[in-house]
């Protein structure tokens, strides 16, 4: 028996969940130790020089796994299985010249980018990362043809390579040049070349992956059309490029952000180290928000070969059922760790950043405010693919704008107040995620008949938040007297946890449909016992 395209979703977003908690464990074991190795003053060279390389990939490539994986499914669910390999030939020759365009600007204007940005220690960095570019353009092209498919295990693999290279070569490099009395700005970009060789080895896994491919039909073919190549380019950019300008301005508005922020605070009387000391505290605590946030991602990849292929088969019903599992299993993600975050941001960093209790103490309100913004991005990444699959690519570019446009000024206006300062970026972050969510659900209520009620499928998940979050508030200080601040915060996680997940069975916020779709569900629920 064939699987759905919902159990098709669920299964392959469960792959990419795993694949993605192992590589945020893995960029934990990176990013923690390197802080630890060379400070908050090192991270802050290493996040600008991150975030210049992600605008600029996101400019170059951001659309293009989208629109593979959109096209791919819509052809191979209309049984025309030679147009979609004609796609993967099409978008890689496309593709690469683009990536590889990107990472020559980004080589040459390496000098411009930093000093536009303020922060001319991460020359190096960037310098070091920057064929990183075309590499990841190779991996966006076939990672899309593999998502169309619904083979997300090519995905998940390539990104823990990735995510190994990175840690293996990174903190080898930076620890290296630090024990042989190099600067902080070389041993930066030691670290962050580490990021281009897992690009590097990711992008040959997934070559090879794809030359040992049966090249034979796996299944018949109930269309023999195949469209031509121009027409094929065509479309994909008419994909790609709403959801690369789409995404490109959030970048870019994070990276003006960026800039906005290090010069406002050399406004209001910060040198450009002290600066740099205070962005690379917010970056300590950015990287812990952006951990949850990997998990959902992979709902968000998954969801848009299963939508695109429902409403190619003008199965509406089907589609808003897959909508209604993608936000539910979304929230279950993201409420728990939202609160987490916010409650116990203090204890989590302290925890974490043991050599630089300083720099974490001045990170942990920080987190704290980006602990409400955690729900809310993980909206924006699901509701964006929601829109995307749904054929409505141009509505993220308009409200993405609107929210970065919001996060600017709020930026401009709270850094630049002295009682503020680096306080008012977070603010600015949580206002700008929660105006796009709101602005996405109501395009997806007013266009689809059949979207689900986001309000009930929420509320469930809330209840057992709410529970857990009281549970934390009371045992965390009492914990804390007896075994000491560090233990007791991995004892109120792991004790968190157990409560977040038998309270949410107890409202029923997983149904046993959902469980039904994972694999082996009529075992859970024989042995979970569910009705």
């Amino acid at each position: 028996m064939q699987p759905t395209g919902r159990q098709n979703f669920v299964r392959g977003a469960l792959v990419l969940v795993v694949a993605n908690a192992l590589v945020k464990i893995i960029g934990a074991v990176f990013k923690i130790p390197l802080t630890n190795l060379f400070g908050k003053e090192g991270m802050g060279i290493f996040t600008v020089a991150y975030n210049i390389y992600t605008a600029l990939f996101i400019i170059s490539t951001a659309g293009l796994p989208v629109a593979v994986s959109k096209m791919v499914a819509e052809a191979n669910a209309l049984g025309r299985v030679h147009e979609v390999k004609k796609i993967l030939r099409v978008a890689f020759s496309a593709f690469t010249v683009v990536g590889g365009a990107a990472s020559v600007i980004l080589f040459f204007g390496a000098r411009a980018f930093t000093e536009l940005v303020g922060n001319s220690l991460a020359y190096y960095a960037v310098l070091a990362i920057s064929p990183a570019l075309f590499f990841t353009a190779v991996m966006s092209t076939i990672r899309g043809y593999y998502q169309g498919l619904s083979d997300m295990v090519p995905t998940a693999v390539s990104q823990v390579i990735e995510a190994l290279f990175k840690l293996i070569v990174g903190f080898g490099l930076a620890w290296v040049l630090i024990e042989n009395g190099f600067s902080i700005a070389v041993a930066a970009a030691g670290a962050i070349g580490g990021v281009t060789v897992g690009t590097v080895f990711g992008a040959l896994y997934l070559l090879v992956k794809r030359a040992r491919d049966p090249q034979k039909i796996p299944f018949k073919a109930r269309s023999m059309e195949v469209r031509k190549s121009g027409e094929i380019l065509k479309n994909l950019w008419m994909v790609a490029l709403p959801v690369t300008v789409g995404a490109s301005v959030l970048s870019l508005t994070n990276l003006i952000d960026m800039i906005v922020v290090m010069n406002r605070l050399q406004d209001i009387g910060y040198s450009e180290a002290s600066a740099n000391a205070l962005y690379g505290a917010y970056g300590m605590s950015v990287t812990l928000f952006n951990l949850p946030q990997t998990l959902v991602t992979a709902i968000s990849v998954s969801v848009i070969p299963a939508i695109a292929a429902a409403f190619a088969r003008r199965d509406y019903i089907g589609a808003g059922k897959t909508m209604e599992s993608s936000i539910r299993i979304t929230a279950i993600l993201a409420l728990p760790a939202a609160a987490g975050l916010s409650l116990l941001s203090g204890p989590i960093l302290k925890l974490l950043y043991f050599n630089k209790p300083q720099d974490a103490a001045i990170a942990a309100p920080l987190l704290t405010t980006l602990g409400f913004a955690v729900l809310f991005v993980a909206m924006v990444a699901l509701t964006n693919s929601i829109l995307q699959s749904m054929g409505r690519v141009n509505v993220p570019v308009f409200t993405m704008l609107i929210g970065g446009v919001i996060k600017l000024i709020t930026n401009y206006t709270l850094v630049g107040t002295p009682d503020v300062n680096i306080h008012g970026a977070p603010i600015g972050t949580t206002l700008c995620y929660a105006v796009i969510t709101i602005l996405n659900f109501a395009v997806i209520s007013k266009v689809c008949k059949t979207a689900p009620n986001v309000f009930r499928v929420l509320m469930r998940p809330l209840l057992a938040t709410a529970g857990m979050s009281a549970f934390v508030l009371l045992s965390y200080p009492f914990l804390a007297r007896i075994s000491g601040e560090r233990m007791a915060a991995v004892l109120t996680i792991g004790l968190g946890a157990c409560v977040y997940f038998g309270l949410l069975f107890l409202v029923r916020g997983i149904t046993r449909e959902d469980i039904l779709l994972l694999p082996k569900g009529e075992k859970l629920i024989k042995t979970l016992k569910i009705r």
